[in-house]
């Protein structure tokens, strides 16, 4: 296999430069102020990581993290029941289903975001004043996202042995109990990878807050594009990776939990 490491190197050199390269420059950038990304003039500085005092960007990285934490609970509730009756229910046609649910993403998100902005607009839609609510933005959300939760349950659950529900039924284990024994404990692995798949977009984004939101409901994705915008790539910097400290920390309490879960699940 030694002789195949080769064929590793253009995945090699993808990473480096742009996983590496980036966080590296996000790092340098942090310490310096700068004019963008002209070095010609940069010097040592640390002004930027006094703009972190300002409570509105606490209020923004909350804001993210309630919308995303919301926008996985509904996706959740959603996607897991449509996932399971996809694998378990009298469908002779499951590509054609799964097609209808693949068929929103292949046009442009933008395009979604302005037709829900549409919709939100009309008669229907106007006495329940749903634009600028975190509502509607955490409504669109769970619209965008809802398919990678669904896939990854599916996938699981397509994948598990059906001979461990017969075996369940054999013994008598009633249908709900038998669910909770062993469906959805074996079903977990999906649950937990299309939470992460949910949870990251949902996060960081800016588009859904900014067009349904209209700007009323500031998210760190928002403070970052505003902050872009304005050439100051250092307090950008600093604040890029303020959001990858605490989404790495959530995600390693996220797998901590799933590994006691797992502990307790072989004990």
């Amino acid at each position: 296999m030694k002789r195949f490491k080769w064929l590793s190197l253009p995945y090699f050199l993808w990473l480096v430069l742009f996983t590496v390269v980036p966080a590296v420059m996000m790092i340098l950038l942090s310490f310096l102020s700068s004019n963008g990304m002209d070095f010609s003039t940069a010097y040592f500085s640390l002004a930027s990581f006094e703009r972190l005092k300002d409570p509105a960007i606490l209020k923004a990285l909350v804001n993210s993290l309630y919308v995303a934490l919301m926008t996985v609970v509904f996706c959740v509730l959603l996607g897991y029941p449509t996932a399971y009756f996809l694998s378990f229910g009298p469908f002779k046609k499951k590509k054609l289903f799964l097609l209808l649910l693949i068929l929103p993403m292949w046009s442009n998100s933008m395009l979604r975001i302005v037709s829900w902005l549409r919709l939100f607009s009309t008669p229907l839609f106007a006495p329940l004043h749903a634009l600028g609510s975190y509502w509607a933005v955490i409504m669109v959300s769970v619209a965008t996202y809802l398919p990678f939760m669904i896939f990854p349950i599916y996938t699981v659950l397509e994948k598990m042995d059906r001979g461990l529900l017969e075996a369940s039924r054999d013994l008598g284990v009633p249908a709900f109990k038998s669910f909770l024994k062993v469906t959805l404990p074996l079903s977990m692995k999906g649950v937990y990878s299309g939470i992460i798949m949910v949870f990251l977009p949902a996060s960081t984004g800016f588009a859904i807050s900014e067009a349904i939101g209209e700007g009323k409901i500031r998210l760190i994705g928002n403070l970052l594009e505003a902050v872009f915008k304005q050439n100051n790539f250092n307090f950008g910097s600093i604040l890029s990776l303020l959001l990858s400290i605490v989404l790495i920390a959530l995600m390693a309490v996220f797998d901590r939990l799933q590994e006691k879960k797992g502990e307790k699940a072989h004990a």
